[in-house]
């Protein structure tokens, strides 16, 4: 649908152009225009397909090696200049092309997912060692992002769709926990009112269990931590963040008023197995008091022996029902009908074949010939010899 708007629109410019202009657009340039066009449409189209349904997961793994690598060097200039000149006194200047080291060193850390993330150098060359290089540990847990195709983003009403719960609650919805820093870390405890004071080894103690599962299980374990909140706060959330990402386990706890005791647990994932969010749920309330060192240990037992993760490709279905937003709309919109106001322009006011030039010699001949008095049967047609 998205391609057949995107394609008539201009489509209809392109005619008007081609009636009404007087037979100023040949048939060939028409044809030209409406193969633009045909491009044009299914670009955008692409285009809006690609941003609805493209999203970002993060992989969790561990550093298995480091190593300095010798590179092509990537600092060229300009050299060895010379000047030619023609007959007619044309000069031109040919440069070579040349390096300023015979080569650089890139700094590569490698990950169990077969990552590489490069540490940035600390000089041009870079052959001195940086910091932050030396301070990688094999071993180390790592977590880097990457893209994937999310058919539930291109659709997410027809999942979660809360009457009004989005909009009550949309002052304490927390951001999805994705800011990459350092590198290879992102941290994973979400807190909404809740003071935590074991917050670093909260993190610590996740990217540490991600390490563990997150190859193995294809998982990213969230914990989210909300303070006196009803249970209906969990469904604005899955609202607002699409359910998570595809290989999410987000265990939210709401908490009670003096936020140390849970009051509701709820688990947000994309599983086949679905009792494993009814265990993960129950051991999570069965445990009393928050305890950091019992959730994680919790949730590391659940996730290894009861979570499987949902094939994306099982909401493929989804994908029909992709909607531009009225901005995708309004830039597909205008780019097409500008392009296509140009080309009749450009088409009106240029001869692109020539068919037109052959056209009026033709007239002009005729005209010629007739006041002459020359038989049209002897009248020398354009393409042959007199």
């Amino acid at each position: 649908m998205v391609f057949t708007i995107l394609l008539v629109v201009p489509l209809i410019v392109a005619i008007a152009g081609f009636i009404f202009a007087k037979n100023a657009i040949t048939k060939k340039e028409f044809a030209v225009q409406c193969g633009v066009q045909l491009v044009v449409a299914a670009s955008a189209a692409a285009i809006v397909h690609w941003s609805s349904v493209h999203d970002m997961e993060v992989w969790n793994g561990v550093v298995t090696a480091k190593e300095s690598n010798h590179v092509s060097c990537e600092h060229s200039y300009q050299c060895n200049c010379r000047t030619t000149c023609d007959s007619k006194n044309n000069c031109s200047q040919t440069c070579d092309t040349c390096y300023e080291h015979l080569y650089d060193v890139d700094w590569d850390v490698h990950t169990s997912n077969g990552e590489t993330i490069t540490i940035a150098r600390v000089d041009r060359q870079g052959v001195n060692e940086p910091p932050r290089f030396t301070r990688v540990v094999i071993g180390e847990p790592t977590t880097v992002p990457h893209g994937y195709t999310n058919y539930v983003k291109a659709a997410p009403d027809t999942l979660f769709r809360h009457q009004g719960l989005t909009e009550k609650y949309q002052t304490v919805i927390p951001a999805y926990p994705d800011k990459l820093y350092d590198y290879f870390h992102v941290d994973k405890l979400v807190t909404q009112d809740v003071h935590v004071d074991d917050r670093a080894a909260w993190n610590l103690g996740l990217e540490k269990l991600n390490a563990e599962v997150g190859r193995p299980k294809q998982a990213n374990v969230i914990v989210v931590l909300v303070r006196n909140q009803p249970q209906e706060y969990f469904y604005a959330l899955e609202e607002s963040w699409i359910g998570g990402k595809k290989n999410d386990i987000i265990l939210v706890v709401g908490l009670d008023a003096a936020g140390t005791k849970p009051e509701w647990v709820t688990v947000m994932a994309w599983t086949t197995a679905e009792i494993f969010k009814v265990k993960l749920r129950d051991d999570v309330m069965a445990l009393g008091p928050l305890d950091r060192d019992k959730v994680l240990a919790t949730l590391k037992a659940d996730v290894t022996q009861y979570y499987v993760r949902k094939p994306m490709a099982d909401f493929e279905y989804l994908e029909a029902s992709i909607t531009p937003t009225p901005t995708q709309w309004a830039v597909s919109l205008i780019v097409s009908l500008v392009i296509a106001i140009i080309l009749t322009i450009v088409f009106i006011r240029v001869d692109l074949f020539g068919e037109e030039r052959a056209r009026r010699w033709a007239a002009d001949s005729d005209s010629l010939f007739s006041k002459l008095g020359v038989d049209s049967r002897f009248r020398p047609r354009r393409g042959r010899k007199w």
